[in-house]
């Protein structure tokens, strides 16, 4: 559970470091929207492997709190694939990293009551 509060953590820095292209000239532009568009992809690509990791942990939980709590994870997690599918690095897509941390540490704290 703590690697994965781990991984989500840099992937949301790394969302937070890509959140919009950077302003460039003319000539740079194509090269950064290409590399804003290649980080984007390799978030989604990240973030739907952890997904599956997710869904590995729901299997193998009795208490019905963190089955729930892992479950609205999983649906997150599918949102913020999707958002960074499209290239969407914004506030929207960071808030939902956010809260995807937050409910995997709600989870972690109600499996060691």
């Amino acid at each position: 559970m703590k690697k994965n509060i781990l991984i989500l953590s840099l992937a949301t820095a790394t969302l937070w470091a890509e959140e919009s292209p950077p302003a460039v000239t003319a000539p740079d532009q194509k090269e950064a929207l290409a590399k804003h568009r290649e980080g984007s992809t390799k978030l989604a690509d990240d973030q739907d492997l952890l997904s599956a990791d997710v869904q590995d942990l729901v299997d193998s939980q009795t208490n019905p709190k963190v089955i729930q709590l892992l479950s609205e994870v999983e649906t997150l997690m599918a949102e913020a694939t999707d958002e960074l599918e499209q290239q969407d690095t914004s506030g929207e897509t960071i808030a939902i990293e956010t809260e995807i941390i937050e409910k995997i540490f709600e989870a972690a704290k109600e499996k060691s009551r």
